[in-house]
């Protein structure tokens, strides 16, 4: 009897093995295959992420120049204010100078001439800005 089971395991074992190697075979395709196509989708996603942060740069530096325009406004101005300022000061200081100064005895001495004397205004606003006066 153990002569025939010596026969009889070579019999079955080698269609077992072969049936064995295919199906592992056939997974092993399967498993590439399913490699491949996620190696496909993360390259597709790459490529979108890619696009997408270029979109975003060029969103970015329109945002920047915009900003870089709006600064440069601002700070004109900022000059245009600072300057209309200090011309009011200088007024201020003249009109105060010459209101505390004491005048002359004598009626044959000229008064300063003011006319070198800057007129400056503030900046004008737009007509829908100013305020309508109403009786």
């Amino acid at each position: 009897m153990r002569d025939r089971l010596w026969i009889i395991i070579p019999a079955a074992g080698f269609p077992f093995l072969l049936v064995l190697f295919i199906v592992l075979w056939q997974s092993l395709q399967k498993q590439n295959r399913t490699v491949q196509d996620l190696v496909k989708q993360l390259e597709e996603i790459e490529r979108f992420e890619l696009r997408d942060r270029e979109g975003n740069r060029e969103l970015i530096e329109q945002q920047l120049g915009v900003l870089q325009t709006r600064q440069q406004t601002l700070q004109r101005q900022i000059r245009n204010l600072e300057s209309w300022q200090r011309a009011s000061g200088d007024r201020e200081r003249a009109l105060w100078n010459r209101l505390q100064a004491p005048f002359p005895a004598n009626p044959d001495v000229d008064l300063p001439d003011n006319r070198d004397i800057e007129r400056t205004a503030p900046p004008e606003q737009p007509s829908s800005q100013q305020r309508s006066i109403s009786p």
